[in-house]
């Protein structure tokens, strides 16, 4: 009885070891992994290369009242009052099936951003029109990159011109841009981005742009509101390299389940002018705002 316990225990043993594994190679064989089909996607609802911030270039609405304490621009002030308008707008999605955080992307941004000096009667110092198309890569729902390209012309304001006699430079900027972006901890993302083209007087140079940010996940207000915090810094060759810092810190509340939001924050910013008519002159400024990523 014992012997027959044991044999049989033996072939159940080798059946496991030789024969099931051999059984499983079979149907991998006979099932082979069927590669996902690729989903394309008018309009989507989200844009998941992830937007920078703290850039105060980005193409954003915003309502901010500043407060400068060190200006190089002559005959301003030191209360300002911001306006951006803009945003962006994803156009096309190629992802697989099941997976719409990976693939492809194309989308646009275009924008205005411009300052209006309360402690002058509101006059209009000067403002930035920017627009770009790029093309958005994520390998994985953390990792991704873009290409593009983008277009940034600046004005002098009006009564600014008038009140100084100052005279409007030429400064529109072409840029190619290749970016690259990684959230490596769970609600940590940093980025760093290239851009090369056309700058002062038509010479060709370039721009870096570096940033980390922050997104917790912990809500409240009802779970509508979280918080956040970034910094985002950007140096110029055709300024020899001078940099502009510039810090946010406040919260964020998401606009349903699409990539939209509210932030009311903090602006800490210093360096070179976010002007582009100003682009020699430095400043540093304190800012309150409401801002809507659209």
């Amino acid at each position: 009885m014992r012997r027959s316990w044991f044999t049989g225990s033996a072939f159940l043993l080798l059946f496991t070891l030789f024969l099931a594994p051999a059984a499983t190679a079979v149907e991998k064989e006979e099932d082979p992994p069927k590669k996902k089909k690729k989903v394309g996607v008018w309009f989507p609802a989200n844009n998941f290369y992830p937007a920078y911030i703290a850039d105060p270039l980005r193409p954003q609405n915003a309502l901010t009242l500043q407060w400068l304490s060190d200006t190089e621009i002559p005959e301003t002030g030191a209360q300002r009052f911001g306006l951006r308008l803009g945003g962006s707008f994803a156009i096309r999605r190629w992802h697989p099936e099941g997976e719409p955080d990976k693939g492809w992307q194309l989308s646009f941004e275009g924008g205005f951003a411009g300052q209006f000096d309360i402690t002058w009667s509101w006059d209009n110092n000067g403002w930035d029109g920017f627009y770009g198309l790029y093309l958005n890569r994520m390998i994985t729902p953390s990792f991704g990159f873009r290409i593009g390209s983008q277009h940034n012309s600046s004005h002098i304001g009006d009564e600014y011109s008038e009140r100084t006699g100052r005279k409007r430079i030429r400064y529109t900027r072409e840029e190619g841009v290749f970016g690259v972006s990684w959230r490596f901890r769970p609600y940590v993302t940093g980025y760093a981005e290239v851009g090369v083209g056309n700058g002062l007087a038509g010479s060709v140079t370039s721009r870096l742009e570096l940033g980390i940010q922050y997104v917790s996940d912990v809500k409240f207000w009802k779970g509508r509101a979280q918080h956040f915090a970034a910094i985002d810094l950007r140096t110029y060759e055709e300024t020899d390299w001078s940099t502009r810092l510039t810090v946010q810190a406040g919260y964020r509340i998401p606009v349903g389940d699409r990539s939209s939001a509210h932030r009311v924050a903090f602006e800490w910013g210093t360096g070179r002018s976010v002007m582009g008519q100003f682009l020699w002159e430095k400043e540093t400024w304190l800012a309150l705002g409401w801002y809507y990523d659209f």
